[in-house]
């Protein structure tokens, strides 16, 4: 991917970082716990985005923050770049963020999960909760845009979910046997959902 292709691993997850969450700051011990990477290569690239102006350093009590500096020259570019390649899911995730209480479980599948996506591959996104489509489209409303990729949403209650299931649905058995990236929940969930029995969406909410 373009991504992976201008920036090595670490320093591409902590641009994404910084980049796709403008509002966010970070301590450094913090942020190398959410990238779950070496600290030495950590604050290695801190230092050096930080010198160049891409990300601010600032004092908070006893603590030094890190944020991104969204007044940088290149901030815009930065971010179209990882909103369109590596940190694509990572955008998606964050704008779920709004109306996470009322998702049970999200994923994407299709050719994202499955690592062969092109350009003008979509992004489908299967919620299963008590939500709407207009909230889950709220939540996601400057997702295309910003990523010059098309959102197909598919959103289920579990009492939808059980029907279609045990109504041999197609096109419901072809998206669980697809591979997955989870936002919300997990394999786990998923396969408690895909059970039969008359106790199958027990516990779920």
């Amino acid at each position: 991917m373009l991504g992976e292709s201008l920036f090595g691993k670490v320093r591409r997850k902590v641009l994404a970082t910084f980049v796709l969450n403008p509002e966010r700051s970070f301590y450094l011990l913090e942020l190398i716990r959410f990238l779950n990477c070496g600290r030495g290569a950590v604050q290695r690239e801190v230092s050096r985005l930080s010198k160049t102006g891409i990300i601010l350093r600032k004092n908070i009590g006893n603590q030094v923050h890190y944020t991104a500096n969204t007044d940088n020259l290149i901030y815009r570019e930065l971010r179209s770049i990882f909103s369109k390649t590596t940190g694509l899911i990572d955008l998606l995730d964050s704008d779920l963020k709004s109306c996470r209480d009322s998702i049970g479980m999200a994923f994407i599948y299709g050719d994202y999960a499955r690592g062969t996506a092109s350009e003008n591959s979509p992004v489908n996104l299967v919620v299963i909760g008590d939500t709407t489509m207009d909230a889950v489209r709220g939540c996601t409303v400057g997702f295309s845009e910003e990523t010059s990729r098309d959102l197909h949403i598919t959103v289920l209650k579990t009492s939808e979910l059980k029907r279609r299931l045990v109504s041999r649905d197609r096109r419901i058995r072809e998206i669980l046997s697809d591979s997955k990236i989870f936002l919300s929940g997990g394999q786990r969930e998923l396969q408690m959902l895909s059970t039969t029995g008359d106790d199958l969406f027990a516990g779920i909410y």
